[in-house]
């Protein structure tokens, strides 16, 4: 008898899970609900519970001049707290109290004009280059907020955030180079003698030296398309031209489709089929096969982790801040 090794794809980890489970046959539950478990946790529990060495790939992307917010990756689990610009070290920051201590958020105030009965208002805001996003314009009693344009070309235009019963998109378009404000309107005309005021914050572009991890914008609904548009890096100083901005991080596996394919690294293979076995187990409140199945997976999850330890063992421990 010619033994054959075991080759762990999607085909044989299915089959693996089904023994697991005492689920023989897809007349109990078919291949994709099978796939399905496999990869909720192949894709969303294992990279948060298994830190292997293999999982870690470079996360990086390029700074524009004069942006400062920047979208956080794609298709990854966690970023580490070691950044670089061009490979110099950027600080890394996950509180923004810390942030805005070390780079203050230092705004100017001035009064552009009195409205005298008209709807549009044009003028050059003093301290420029202006920082996207930090520019309001106020009658004393609605407000208006600069929006960048996307992608980003230099200019922007402007919404009415507040009173929160006459909110939405005005006149208006912003310079954020020259500071220059040109056509702003209010959706109601100012009274008369109302004095206009600005706010804005200015800038020093240079190298970035810091990085805030932190998310900058509240999610406005459920979809995955707001989950992947809220910029979460802000950088400081706001970047004077283009950098690479490089960073480790655990990047989510691909899923598991063809039965041919196979997990990233070749020996997860019963680990994943324990790990989708127990979430089925939890689902159907099937504790005690829950349990039992629970001493094999913690074994197999020590298993996968031997590599890992390996490779530290050889490597001096070092603080990552």
């Amino acid at each position: 008898m010619v033994f054959t090794a075991p080759v762990w794809n999607l085909e044989n980890i299915i089959s693996e899970f089904r023994d697991i489970a005492g689920i023989p046959d897809e007349s109990m539950l078919s291949n994709q609900q099978c796939a399905d478990l496999i990869n909720y946790y192949y894709q969303l529990v294992l990279p948060k519970e298994l830190k292997i060495f293999w999982g870690y790939t470079n996360f990086q992307f390029f700074t524009q001049a004069n942006v400062d917010q920047y979208l956080t990756p794609e298709g990854f689990q966690t970023v580490n707290p070691s950044a670089y610009a061009d490979g110099f070290p950027i600080e890394w920051y996950l509180d923004p109290d810390t942030f805005y201590q070390d780079y203050p958020q230092q705004e100017n105030k001035q009064e552009v004009a009195t409205a005298s009965g008209g709807n549009s208002f044009s003028f050059n805001i003093s301290a420029y280059p202006v920082l996207p996003r930090s520019v309001y314009v106020t009658d004393g009693t609605q407000v208006v907020q600069d929006v960048p344009s996307d992608p980003f070309n230099g200019t922007g235009t402007f919404t009415q955030v507040s009173p929160l019963s006459s909110v939405g998109a005005v006149s208006g378009s912003i310079n954020y180079s020259t500071g220059t404000v040109a056509g702003l309107s209010f959706l109601v005309a100012p009274t008369t003698n109302a004095s206009i005021i600005a706010t804005s914050q200015t800038y020093m572009p240079n190298r970035p030296q810091g990085i805030l991890f932190f998310r900058q914008n509240l999610l406005a609904d459920s979809t995955q398309a707001t989950l992947d548009a809220v910029p979460m890096f802000v950088l400081r100083p706001v970047p004077d031209q283009v950098y690479l901005i490089k960073m480790q991080g655990i990047q989510t596996p691909a899923p598991l489709v063809n039965l041919t394919d196979v997990p990233f690294r070749p020996d997860l293979g019963p680990l994943i089929a324990l790990g989708a076995a127990l979430q089925r187990f939890k689902r159907f409140n099937q504790m005690d096969q829950y349990n039992d199945a629970m001493v094999e997976y913690t074994r197999f999850k020590d298993v996968c982790m031997q590599d890992t330890y390996e490779e530290m063992l050889y490597e001096r421990s070092i603080p990552k801040f």
